[in-house]
């Protein structure tokens, strides 16, 4: 899941809520007095009563002398348990079961343990099938372990370091076929019953192992001798390959970038119902959501290869290579993040690698915004899956690439191909990645991970571009201005500027180390671009000043997609009927990059003047879906425009090529407050289509329309029953159509109810709807109600905690402060220009060249001052 709420070259407003909530413990790596060497799993399984039976018997062996043994076992009731055979005492406490050993082990000596039990599991394991609300929902029964849910369907030394090779043996209802880990060794079918014996040859973590069962159509493939599988709903062929086919290409790709043949004995896809993740790296068989099942419709502007790309980046990074405790936990996902990136360089060209980028730099950055800043590795959480964020994901795959950029790729792939190769099938921490490629490369990286994974924030730069053409130089004054809750951290970091002037392009590579620089660049001529960062490497904010014309002329012709993007940011910014015309032509210009263009269409969108609003109904038929969506997207801004509003209406009436522009335009229609916007939504709402995002489109319309006859048709979506993309849109709908309704207590009361929702999609939209509620009156649900996933815990401890806040209205002050600030920024800076064009004072004494330039920048003279980066070409 991708979010998108800030533009990447904006500052983040200084955050003060910390990650850790009351209460959160410090987390540290089990200790491991005994070593898992082989669990074997027997399992039968009762779809009917949602019940397993099963026997898991693990072989350990001790690594210091040892009298117990100690199982993790959530909710099992175990009825005997046996040692070598034999009977033994044990205690269960309901999250441990206690072995007491007939002898004590000694050090290297090895022992089995089985464990009889039953369960009915309510994490870890869970079963599927078709009841009233939802006839068509197949029959499934499927495992989700990570981050420590293995322990509540099988007992285990639930920990990732804990690396065992395993088996499983399933037996289930006779029509129905199983994956697990590993190969299958045998399939046979007893009275009506069928078991299948899968059995894994190398060590992996317990939250790895796998078991996914169902009515699955199968097609396979091969990439060299490695075996392809691909498992999907029946029906669903054509919908599974626009998903997977380019699979054996990306497994050629990671293997060249690794270093690495693929490390297993072959792999497996399987796309399941409700699975409440997108996608799981299980070793050799990945779940997938089967939402992302998609036709062709969909796919001229959907693709499902990042999801599919990161979790074959796992096979290498946290299965073969797996963090040794979850505070590391980056080193899995951190990777698989990074190596989406990648794929999509490799297979689509470097403006798509820059645009994905992009998306998960404003992830990032948003949740910085929204919810904290935390350093990547962090250890004071309540659970493991607390850090399963934007930071561990996305700010952990920035990081990657931050290292890349520095390093170069000969030196960046050689020291991943050492990391992999020196820890493969072991367990890792962020100091093992320093020290691989420290031995790699000689570059001492200590510095570049305490700033970026071991401390919160990142650079936040803003950088002013001058010519002074009585000096023949460009003159840029690079500011850090970031803060964090320990003060203002200085980040050294290389910034790469492009000038351009006289027919060519110069690189200019600056060494930025201190909160701010001045930085002189001999240039003869006036430049027709400075392009500062002009693919956005940099991982942090960039905000740079320069003239309207330089803007102009980058989204004109730069050659970077990134930098013609940022340009189309600023000219939005400028607002002028320059500024105006040069975005319609971006817009307009087919042969430009579809990310390009989409910015151009938000630009003129936010300008709102009847020029953009002429540009942009000149390209409300573009060809490219994207572009057309974001064009669709920015009309939305001109309310009570009758001729939008007429376009639209038709647009909804007649539909789209594109599933997600008609979600758009019924977005947009509501923004527009049409006096119609109830019906012609209404109406839209009931279409079908991919992940119901032209309903989920109908339900933002909705809300945006502010009409209060709109509150019942949102409600009514809500039942158990609708879609469940469509019920968690209209539980968001609810909480922004209560206040103008009057119906906040309802809205109170339908919060509460969902918040045990079986569907986990929906009981997670209850916590974003709470907050944009802002009704303190369903603290005490969000309190008492038991959740049973870390992540739902988690999001009701800090919808609480905003709710005491105030958050709706702290963010309306926030965004009061940002435009203040906004202000005072333009302020200074047109102070600076007014005073470098001032005539200058004679001096009262001869000054310094030094004194001189800083008067001339407005600024007085410091005391001591980095020299200026040498030019590099």
């Amino acid at each position: 899941m991708r979010c998108c709420h800030r533009h990447a070259s904006e500052p983040a407003l200084p955050q003060s809520r910390a990650f850790s909530l009351p209460g959160a413990t410090e987390h540290y790596a089990a200790e491991r007095p005994i070593r898992a060497e082989h669990v074997r799993i027997e399992l039968s399984l009762d779809f009917d009563q949602g019940r397993i039976t099963g026997v898991c018997t693990t072989r350990v062996s001790a690594v210091r002398g040892v009298s117990t043994l100690s199982f993790d076992a959530v909710d099992l009731d175990v009825s005997s348990v046996t040692v070598e055979g034999r009977p033994a005492r044990f205690s269960n406490s309901g999250a441990h079961v206690r072995v007491e050993l007939p002898q004590p082990l000694t050090p290297g000596t090895a022992v089995e343990v089985s464990l009889h039990y039953a369960a009915r599991p309510r994490r870890g394991l869970y079963f599927w099938g078709p009841e009233a609300a939802y006839p068509e929902r197949p029959r499934q029964a499927w495992t989700q372990n990570q981050d420590t849910d293995a322990r509540c369907w099988f007992p285990c030394l639930d920990t990732p370091a804990q690396k065992a090779t395993s088996e499983l043996i399933a037996t289930f209802p006779q029509g129905l076929t199983a994956l697990s880990n590993g190969v299958l060794v045998t399939d046979t079918v007893q009275d009506g019953r069928r078991t299948q014996h899968y059995r894994m040859e190398q060590p992996h973590s317990p939250y790895l192992i796998t078991l996914a069962v169902g009515d699955f159509e199968e097609l396979t493939d091969t990439v060299g001798t490695v075996p392809l599988r691909y498992l999907f709903p029946r029906g669903r062929r054509e919908d599974a390959l626009r998903c997977i086919r380019r699979t054996p290409e990306m497994v050629r790709v990671f293997q060249e970038a690794t270093g690495e043949p693929f490390p297993w004995s072959g792999y497996a896809q399987v796309f399941l119902t409700e699975f409440i993740f997108g996608g799981m790296e299980n070793t050799t068989a990945t779940s997938l959501t089967d939402s992302v099942l998609h036709d062709a419709r969909a796919h001229a502007d959907y693709n499902a290869e990042p999801l599919i790309s990161h979790e074959l980046a796992h096979q290498w990074f946290g299965d073969l290579l797996t963090c040794r405790d979850w505070p590391h936990g980056w080193l899995n996902e951190g990777f698989a993040t990074w190596f989406e990136v990648l794929w999509k360089e490799r297979a689509d060209g470097v403006d798509e690698a820059d645009q994905h980028r992009l998306t998960d730099l404003e992830a990032y950055l948003s949740e910085v915004k929204e919810r904290y800043a935390r350093a990547i590795v962090s250890r004071r959480f309540h659970a493991p899956l607390d850090v399963f964020d934007r930071h561990l994901y996305e700010k952990g795959g920035l990081v990657l690439h931050e290292l890349r950029r520095r390093l170069g790729d000969e030196l960046f792939f050689r020291g991943l191909r050492h990391y992999v190769s020196r820890h493969r099938h072991g367990s890792v921490e962020t100091v093992d990645l320093a020290r691989a490629f420290e031995q790699a490369t000689g570059h001492n990286l200590d510095g570049f991970f305490d700033q970026y994974v071991f401390a919160p924030g990142h650079p936040e730069l803003k950088v002013e571009v001058r010519y002074e053409p009585e000096e023949a130089r460009l003159r840029l004054k690079v500011r850090q201005v970031q803060r964090t809750d320990a003060g203002t951290p200085v980040f050294r970091l290389p910034l790469d500027v492009v000038v351009h002037t006289e027919g060519r392009d110069v690189l200019h590579r600056l060494e930025v180390t201190d909160a701010e620089h001045f930085f002189h660049l001999p240039c003869p001529t006036a430049p027709t671009q400075v392009r500062v960062d002009p693919r956005r490497d940099v991982l942090g904010t960039l905000d740079v000043d320069k003239s309207v014309g330089l803007w102009m002329e980058e989204l004109r012709s730069a050659p970077e997609s990134r930098a013609r993007t940022e340009a189309a940011h600023a000219l939005g910014r400028d607002g002028g009927f320059r500024a105006v015309e040069a975005l319609g032509a971006a817009l307009g210009d087919a042969r430009l990059f579809w990310g390009t263009r989409a910015a151009s269409a938000r630009a003129l969108g936010r300008i709102r003047t009847p020029e953009a609003r002429t540009r942009l109904l000149a390209s409300l038929r573009a060809e490219h879906p994207r572009v057309r969506r974001a064009v669709v997207a920015a009309l939305g801004e001109f309310r009570r425009d009758a001729e939008v509003i007429a376009l639209l209406r038709s647009l909804l009436q007649s539909g789209d090529t594109s599933y997600f522009v008609e979600a758009e335009a019924a977005r947009s229609y509501g923004k527009l407050r049409a006096s119609d916007a109830l019906t012609v939504l209404e109406t839209t709402a009931t279409r079908s289509s991919f992940q119901d995002v032209i309903a989920v489109g109908a339900m933002d319309g909705l809300a945006e329309s502010q009409d209060p006859a709109a509150f019942a048709l949102v409600e009514a979506r809500t039942a158990y029953g609708q879609p469940p993309f469509l019920r968690r849109a209209a539980t968001q709908a609810v909480a922004k159509l209560a206040e103008v309704a009057g119906r906040q207590r309802e809205a109170v009361d339908l919060l509460s109810e969902l918040l045990r929702d079986p569907m986990f999609r929906v009981q997670m939209g209850v916590f974003e709807a709470a907050r944009t509620l802002g009704d303190r009156r369903i603290i005490g649900a969000l309190e008492g109600t038991p959740l049973s996933d870390a992540r739902a815990r988690r999001a009701a401890r800090e919808t609480v905690r905003s709710l005491r806040e105030g958050e709706p209205q702290a963010r309306e002050l926030a965004a009061l402060r940002e435009e203040v600030d906004a202000l005072k920024e333009m302020t200074r800076a047109m102070r600076e220009r007014l005073e470098v064009m001032a005539p200058p004072r004679a001096p009262e004494k001869p000054a310094s060249g030094g004194a001189r330039r800083a008067k001339a920048a407005g600024k007085k003279a410091p005391v001591a001052r980095k020299k200026a980066g040498k030019p590099r070409r």
